[in-house]
């Protein structure tokens, strides 16, 4: 098992060597709230929905050193990597196969050094509480899906080689977590009102704009992130106004969506790539 840290700045601590984890490490896998409302003279309450909240994940580990001095240079080292000013870090897994791997997104508290818990000469008990705001691990290898419209007849609208599994105007696009999660949809133009439906939730994204050919459409789903944008020429461009009002920004659910994906018309470059993340509520 490897578990290491990667902060803002893009530096990673591995918890090996001289850092020994202990084996009370907590994942801090998130607690939920129960949401519920409740009228006069009803009796108990009427349930709404269960969300979770933020994560906690807590990292206990001790600084070894042949001396006093290595020991406290050490420490250093670590308040550099888990300096809570640098942001959100990247808190990493890999599982003792070896490849199973789970990443949680996450700010570090400041490093606590106890002074009368496992601390010597030549060990230093060290303790690092972390804020995790969206509180789901994930695996790290994105998954992507390409989808063509085939609108006025069946065309291949990219160049080869490419993959026939992964191309059709309607797939079957599997979530591997155990909760839902948000997709980023890439159209690619030539492409006239391309709608993208999730037909397992029956929600729809109609987008009533012509992309260019050499354009890109780009959506985001997320909570907090919901974006439509426009990428001509290297500059962004902000779309929502062609995003149907009627348009839900869905997100996969666990297990297999149908998707599907139609468009009035399309150039010979045209496509629709779905990317996302397995997301998991605890590991």
């Amino acid at each position: 098992m490897l578990l290491s840290f990667t902060n803002a700045n893009g530096e990673t601590f591995n918890i090996q060597g001289n850092y020994l984890l202990q084996p009370t490490w907590d994942m801090g896998n998130a607690p939920v709230k129960h949401q519920s409302s409740k009228a006069p003279y009803q009796d108990g309450e009427t349930y709404i929905d269960t969300i979770f909240d933020s994560g906690n994940p807590v990292l206990e580990f001790v600084i070894t050193g042949s001396n006093r001095q290595e020991v406290l240079d050490r420490r250093l080292t670590v308040l550099r990597y888990f300096n809570p000013k640098l942001g959100v870090g990247t808190l990493k897994w890999v599982q003792d196969d070896g490849i199973t791997t789970y990443w949680l997104d996450c700010i570090p508290l400041q490093p606590i050094f106890p002074s009368g818990r496992g601390r010597s000469a030549t060990h230093q008990m060290t303790i690092i509480q972390f804020f995790a705001p969206n509180p789901f691990w994930y695996n790290p290898a994105q998954v992507q899906q390409i989808m063509v419209g085939f609108s006025g007849g069946f065309s291949f609208p990219f160049s080869f080689p490419f993959n026939l599994g992964t191309v059709g105007s309607q797939i079957n696009v599997i979530n591997s977590g155990n909760i839902e999660t948000p997709v980023m949809i890439y159209f690619y133009g030539e492409v006239v009102n391309p709608t993208i439906k999730n037909i397992t939730t029956g929600e729809d994204l109609i987008i009533t704009k012509t992309v260019n050919n050499g354009d890109i459409l780009i959506i985001n789903t997320a909570f907090g992130e919901k974006a439509a944008m426009i990428l001509s020429g290297g500059v962004y461009t902000n779309a929502f106004e062609y995003v149907n009002p009627n348009s839900i920004f869905w997100k996969l659910k666990p297990g297999g969506n149908i998707i599907k994906y139609t468009v009035t018309s399309e150039g010979a470059n045209a496509q629709a790539r779905l990317y996302y993340y397995h997301r998991y509520s605890g590991v």
